[in-house]
């Protein structure tokens, strides 16, 4: 019993290989090796779906391919969510380049939505949008960086453990931005948003998320 865990350490603390990123590969076959992982996956989800469902695996992801890009109004929503990913992943690479587990994107863009919600409806009337779009965008980004802030003082001051504190944060998050749903809704506490047109981004070509879509584009 003492050899088998004098070798099972063995193996965790020097284990017999290491995954690490391969810096001289050339570009062609990182896009190969990448191309044959997105059809191995296919593969392997098509082998399991077999097993556990009896579904056809070619009926299963042509099902999913038209309910991603099957009309005009999907292909836009699928942009739009993809221009959020990719705005949020953008905001919390610092975090993580510094070894530091930020899993609280979610609860700081909610915070940062919610602050460009209040500066939409308390001040929609009073600033021009020229005034009032850079000061939602300001006002957002600062209230992100405070919500961010709270779980980076409680690492720094009592060490700990900023993954779970960073989840945690998600969940009071999405309350504090549902009680303010209900709050501003109308009629109030139907939960209906309230439409607004005070602070809105130019309408390119006839769509109303282009705008935001070219600039995460150019942001990333």
């Amino acid at each position: 019993m003492n050899k088998l865990s004098s070798k099972l350490f063995g193996f965790l603390c020097c284990p017999s290989f290491h995954i690490s990123k391969r810096e001289d590969i050339v570009w062609w076959k990182a896009w190969i090796i990448r191309a044959i992982s997105v059809v191995l996956a296919l593969i392997v989800c098509g082998v399991i779906t077999v097993a556990l469902t009896d579904i056809n695996p070619v009926r299963m992801y042509i099902t999913m391919f038209e309910g991603a890009v099957g009309t005009s109004r999907l292909v836009w929503n699928l942009l739009q969510n993809t221009a959020i990913l990719l705005c949020v992943s953008l905001a919390v690479t610092p975090a993580f380049k510094m070894r530091f587990w930020n899993i609280g994107a979610e609860g700081q863009a909610l915070i940062g939505g919610l602050a460009t919600a209040t500066c939409m409806i308390f001040l929609g009337e009073r600033v021009p949008a020229v005034i009032l779009i850079p000061l939602m965008l300001v006002i957002s980004i600062i209230a992100g960086a405070v919500w961010g802030l709270i779980p980076a003082i409680f690492k720094a001051r009592f060490n700990s453990n900023e993954t779970l504190f960073t989840l945690m944060m998600n969940y009071i998050a999405i309350q504090i931005v549902s009680y303010f749903t209900l709050e501003w809704s109308v009629p109030k506490g139907s939960g209906t948003p309230r439409t607004l047109e005070f602070g809105q981004l130019p309408v390119l070509f006839g769509q109303k998320y282009l705008f935001n879509i070219i600039v995460v584009l150019l942001i990333t």
